[in-house]
Parts: C-alpha cells; sequence; structure tokens
C-alpha cells in the first residue's frame, strides 16, 4: 500500500500563497466589485461581492491600509462619503495578497472616480429614457404656472442654509409681497434621502397651494443621487401643480430639474423668482389701470365736449325760437290790423250807402215800409258789430299777452342775458375783438367786462 503524503496547513497556504505570486508576479490590476460592507477606521476593511442575475457568483475581502486611504480620501474629495459606503460598484486598482491566517484579499491602492460618475451618468440616462416611455418626462412642465405664486409647499431640510437663504428671501423681499410657505422636512442627502423625498411629496395636497419647491445647497456630483431617483421623479411628474427645484449646482442637473416645471442653480434663485413674477405682475396691472384711467379721461373729454355742444344749443335754440315767434307775432299782428281796418272801412262804406239811400226814401214809406226791415237790419248789424269788436279785443289781447310774455324783461327773468357794445346788442361773436369791453344786461343789474378771448363755433 501506497504511503501517503500529509501535508501540514501553513504548507498548503504557503504553497497557494507562493502559486498566486507566480501568477501575478506582484503585479497591480484593475478589477470591478460591489461593496457589500466596510469598516472604515485607520484601515478599511471591505467585503467586495459581484451578483449575477440576482445571485452572488463571488466574494472576497479587500483591504485598504493608512496611508493609500489617506491618499484616496484625497484624490476622491467631496465624494469619498458617497463612494466609499456599502451598496456601491467601484473599480479600483490592487494586489493579491495571501495570508497564511487571514486568507486571500485584494489590497486597494486607488480608486476610479471617473467610472462612477459613469455609472451615475448611465442610470441617469437610464431613468430618463424610462419616464419618456411611460410619457412623464414633460408632464409636470406643461402645467400652467399661476400669474402669482404665494402659496408654497416646501420640501427643505429645516435649518440648513438651503432653507434659511430661501425664506431670507421671500420674507424679507424689497416689494414688501408676502408669502405663505409650508415647510415638509426631509433629508436631501444620503441614502435615505430619495425616500424621505418621495413622502414629503406624497403628503402635498395640490389643492392648498400653487407651487412645489423642492432645495438643497451645494455638493458633489455624486450628492445629486437622490434627485436622479426613478420613483422619486414619477411623483414629482405626476403632481397637479407646478414643480419647482434649487438644488445649488451650477453645472450639474439632475433627473428631478429636468422634469421640473422650473429648475434654478440656488434656493435663493427660485425666491427671487417668485418676487420677480410678483412684481411683473404688479406693474403689468399698474400699466393696465394708466391704460384704463386714460382711456376713461379720453372719452370723458369727448362727452364733455359733446355736453358743451348741446349746452351751447339749448341755450340758443329758445333765444333762437323767441325771436322766430316774435317775428310770426308782428307779422300776425300787421296783417290782422290791415284786416280790422279794411273791414270798418267796408262796413263804413256800406252803412254810408245805406243811409244814402235812406236819406232819399220818403219818410212815410221808411215809417210803413221799411221800418221792420231797418229795425232787423239794425239789430243784426249792431250785433254782428259787437261781436266782431269783442273777437278782436279778445285777439289783440292774447297777441299783447304772448309780446308781454316775450318781452326782454321776461326773458331777462328766466335766466337769459343782453350783451351790448356801445349800445348796440351782440348777435355775432365776430364783431367783437380781443380787448373790447362790453355791457351785459341781466334781470337783476348789468356788468362790465373785456374780451380776452373769442371763440368761434360751427361754420359760421
Amino acid at each position: 500500500m501506497e504511503e501517503r503524503k500529509i501535508y501540514t496547513l501553513r504548507q498548503v497556504g504557503t504553497a497557494i500563497k507562493q502559486r498566486i505570486e507566480e501568477a501575478t508576479h506582484g503585479a497591480s490590476f484593475w478589477v470591478k466589485a460591489e461593496i457589500a460592507a466596510i469598516n472604515v477606521g485607520k484601515h478599511a476593511y471591505l467585503e467586495l461581492v459581484q451578483h449575477q442575475d440576482g445571485e452572488k457568483v463571488a466574494v472576497m475581502r479587500g483591504a485598504i491600509w493608512m496611508s493609500a486611504l489617506n491618499r484616496i480620501r484625497q484624490e476622491l474629495g467631496g465624494e469619498s462619503r458617497n463612494i466609499l459606503k456599502d451598496g456601491v460598484e467601484i473599480l479600483f486598482l490592487a494586489k493579491t495578497n495571501y495570508h497564511l491566517v487571514f486568507g486571500l484579499s485584494l489590497v486597494i491602492e486607488q480608486i476610479d472616480l471617473s467610472f462612477n460618475i459613469s455609472e451615475l451618468e448611465r442610470r441617469k440616462r437610464e431613468t430618463i429614457a424610462t419616464l419618456k416611455e411611460e410619457g412623464l418626462y414633460d408632464r409636470n412642465r406643461f402645467i400652467r404656472m399661476p400669474l402669482v405664486v404665494q402659496r408654497i409647499a416646501l420640501i427643505a431640510s429645516q435649518g440648513t442654509a438651503a432653507y434659511t437663504d430661501f425664506m431670507k428671501h421671500l420674507e424679507h423681499n424689497e416689494h414688501g409681497y408676502r408669502f405663505h410657505v409650508r415647510l415638509f422636512n426631509a433629508v436631501v442627502q444620503g441614502e435615505a434621502a430619495a425616500g424621505e423625498l418621495r413622502a414629503a411629496l406624497a403628503a402635498i395636497d395640490p389643492t392648498k397651494f400653487d407651487a412645489v419647491v423642492l432645495i438643497r445647497g451645494g455638493g458633489s456630483k455624486l450628492d445629486l443621487e437622490p434627485f436622479n431617483d426613478l420613483e422619486l421623479a414619477r411623483v414629482a411628474a405626476q403632481m397637479r401643480i407646478p414643480v419647482l427645484t434649487g438644488i445649488g449646482h451650477d453645472v450639474d442637473v439632475s433627473v428631478l430639474d429636468l422634469i421640473a416645471k422650473g429648475h434654478h442653480k440656488t434656493p435663493t434663485a427660485v425666491a427671487d423668482f417668485f418676487v420677480d413674477r410678483a412684481m411683473y405682475f404688479e406693474t403689468s396691472m399698474t400699466g393696465m389701470l394708466v391704460q384704463i384711467h386714460n382711456a376713461m379721461l379720453t372719452d370723458f373729454t369727448a362727452r364733455k365736449e359733446g355736453l358743451s355742444t348741446f349746452t351751447e344749443m339749448v341755450i340758443m335754440r329758445p333765444t333762437a325760437r323767441c325771436r322766430n315767434e316774435r317775428g310770426l307775432l308782428h307779422t300776425t299782428t300787421g296783417q290782422f290790423a290791415r284786416s280790422v281796418t279794411d273791414k270798418i272801412a267796408v262796413s263804413s262804406r256800406v252803412l254810408e250807402t245805406f243811409a244814402h239811400d235812406l236819406a232819399l226814401l220818403p219818410r212815410h214809406k221808411l215809417a210803413q215800409v221799411e221800418a221792420a226791415r231797418i229795425r232787423e237790419m239794425s239789430g243784426s248789424l249792431s250785433g254782428i258789430a259787437q261781436r266782431g269788436f269783442q273777437l278782436l279785443l279778445g285777439r289783440l289781447q292774447g297777441m299783447d299777452d304772448a309780446i308781454q310774455f316775450l318781452s326782454p324783461e321776461k326773458l331777462l327773468h328766466r335766466g337769459f342775458s343782453i350783451t351790448r357794445k356801445d349800445g348796440h346788442a351782440i348777435k355775432d361773436p365776430g364783431t367783437l375783438k380781443p380787448g373790447d369791453e362790453v355791457e351785459t344786461t341781466f334781470a337783476s343789474g348789468k356788468a362790465w367786462s373785456t374780451i380776452k378771448n373769442i371763440e368761434r363755433h360751427g361754420k359760421g
């Protein structure tokens, strides 16, 4: 029976170590793996893992010695806390190290930051593509922004500089505008940020606010990762009121910035946007009021001019009517007087004829034959003359009353006046010139004045 060859554990470990060193020749190589767990002290100890189809296909320990850890932190800068944490996939330069007690591990010498940035951009592009496929990418950007935004749902971390600056710019704006802000507190950085931001958005009642604002201060590119979250973007895109962001990045734009109604570089820029919008609205309303005022003045001026024309017509029409009626009255009076005179003359001639005839007839015939007829004709003639005389008296009295009613004294008592120059009544302003002295007669007295200006109306 062949004698068994037995190796000690140390011999096996030494042999494995030699084979690994012979295979790698102590060279460094690039490895891509996910950090399953990390413990950082003077040194950093990591558990590295690779998943495939949801299952672990490889697990290995990693280590970053103190000198390398300090150098890596310096190279990564502000992104180190976002990279050296659980669940982050990294690309690193490492050497193999097999320890007889601790086993195989990878000693990490360098971490490639550009890989993580590229991964971030890849996931960002995937999120954007998904939102476009679902029809959510442009949804919030098409929501109408109110003319004035005063009721604001603010998602921020209370007590931060971003929150303080935003509130200061709103509350102490130079125009004195008042804004009503309700804070929905949420962390804006770290692993829990995306979940808290989603919860804050879901808690907002869109019927009670004009807009939603998400703000945070500046930070690194990887600090933007919560704002690239797909579920957060879905909730924001489906808000029924405008969503605005002020995430504090001058160059980098998150997915939330892209799908929001409006994004601004800083929290204070969002506040200034609301103040400027309110000022623009106030300016527009002031301009509209000025236009309305000017239009009213123009309309009132036109109506005033029209009223002045009507007033002059009302004033002149009674005077003209009185003149016409006076002329007609004089004409009628003359015609009536002539008619009465003619009538009396005719009647006189008839009477003279009758008298002549009566004188020639014998007295006895007059007494016997014509006495009754003479009496009848005398009575009729007397009645006719009496009635004619009374009718003439009535007409003359009516004409006298009309003349008295239209007399200058009556017209003066009714509010009219007579203006004379050199004793003659002025009927045409063209007969006057500046500097002339005129006399105005009223019902209760007279006034003397000097012509300063003459304005003619119409084409006359």
